[in-house]
């Protein structure tokens, strides 16, 4: 086996065991919320704030990383952002009070959003431009994998061994990997010398309408989509009058499914052209958008589940995709700036909608919130109509002996 694929493989397979870290952490908040909730005496505003705090600090360091790995490189802050990140999940399982509980959540953020622009820059570092999609979908694969292993151990575990247990795991886990990344990954000397060479000043992200148009689809898409994600296994509760283990369990099957469509819609993708590729985006928003709003339809159990199994198929996926993208619209010197930049400004939704959502479920029902978040979905499919890719852009891989692709 190439040298270089051996390397795509290793940072790939790594990169993504980080990510499902992540997921594991994330979802298990959402399916032990409750239980959560009992201990510290929340009301569904409170759950929501909480279920949102670690996007405060994940907003926060998005840009800020991407920007650092194009300066130096992935790996040194790819480490940093993970070791951050499991401490302060392994500190989430001894919170004492919510004040606590809450700094945890934060750190944790913070620890995310130094991690994943600067492991999604070393994933599109090691691809060709015919490659990124796939590849980066099996990195991706990692976030769909935890979210229902963090989805089903919440809502199994929890209410046999209390709701700490996963978060132990979780970050014991995390710095497993944050050391493999340290000894077995070799940094990329040559990568960070033409970053180095090929300098381009930030303003030139901000001059790019594509950049911009899919930084603010990714906005609307998750304020949409990060509803599904956290107030699913609630809704299906409440809505669907499921026991905890049941909707538990049937909110984890959107993770499952997402690993299926994250690598069969990557694979589509990167048989094609740009604007192939950017229907498909389209397509997929489109029809997760009508998927969600079927959620509030009466249906039986088995319906729910095919709905669900859908839904994730097609709407887990579009985040490698949007990443991939973004990668083509820039030159690589810029490559993780705007890759922080799109997934900063897709997450600040992160912080707000599960918060709203949260409110407006006081005042109205879940089920008004869904279809409104669906139809959000649908508005967010526009954006894309704009993306182009600009033919001063070229692929230039950074992968030893390939030269840029001709556009």
């Amino acid at each position: 086996m190439h040298t270089d694929t051996k390397k795509m493989i290793l940072v790939s397979v790594l990169c993504g065991l980080g990510y499902m870290m992540y997921s594991v952490d994330r979802m298990t908040v959402s399916s032990a919320i409750s239980l959560m909730a009992s201990d510290f005496h929340l009301d569904r505003a409170q759950s929501g704030f909480l279920m949102s705090s670690f996007f405060y600090g994940f907003i926060g360091f998005l840009f800020i990383s991407g920007i650092i790995a194009d300066k130096l490189s992935g790996k040194p802050v790819l480490i940093l952002g993970l070791v951050i990140f499991s401490l302060a999940t392994m500190s989430t399982g001894i919170a004492g009070s919510l004040t606590s509980l809450l700094f945890y959540r934060v750190m944790t953020g913070i620890g995310e959003g130094v991690f994943w622009p600067a492991a999604s820059l070393e994933v599109a570092n090691v691809t060709t431009e015919k490659q990124r999609t796939t590849v980066m979908s099996l990195y991706w694969m990692g976030y769909p994998i935890g979210g229902f292993l963090g989805t089903w151990l919440g809502a199994m575990l929890g209410p046999v061994f209390g709701w700490r247990v996963v978060f132990y795991v979780a970050g014991s886990m995390g710095l497993l990997v944050a050391l493999a990344y340290l000894l077995l990954v070799k940094p990329t000397e040559k990568n960070t010398h033409q970053a180095q060479k090929t300098s381009l000043p930030l303003k030139q992200l901000f001059r790019n309408p594509s950049v911009l148009l899919m930084a603010l689809y990714y906005f609307l898409l998750l304020s949409g989509w990060w509803i599904v994600l956290l107030w699913a296994p609630t809704f299906l509760m409440n809505v669907k009058h499921l026991s905890i283990s049941v909707a538990g369990t049937i909110a984890s099957l959107l993770g499952l499914a997402g690993a299926l469509g994250g690598f069969l819609i990557g694979r589509l993708c990167d048989t094609g052209n740009f604007n192939r590729k950017r229907a498909i985006l389209i397509g997929i928003t489109l029809l997760s958008s009508l998927l969600m709003a079927a959620m509030v339809l009466n249906m039986p159990v088995y319906a729910v589940i095919v709905v669900i199994l859908l839904l994730g198929f097609l709407g887990y996926p579009v985040t490698p995709l949007v990443i991939s993208f973004t990668a083509e619209l820039v030159p690589q010197a810029l490559r993780g700036s705007a890759i922080g930049f799109v997934m900063n400004i897709g997450m600040a939704a992160g912080g707000i909608s599960p918060v709203l959502a949260g409110y407006f479920a006081d005042i109205y029902s879940l089920s008004t919130v869904w279809w409104v978040a669906a139809c959000v979905m649908v508005f967010s499919s526009m954006m894309l109509l704009g993306v182009q890719k600009s033919p001063a852009v070229y692929s230039n891989p950074a992968v030893p002996g390939l030269s840029p692709s001709k556009q």
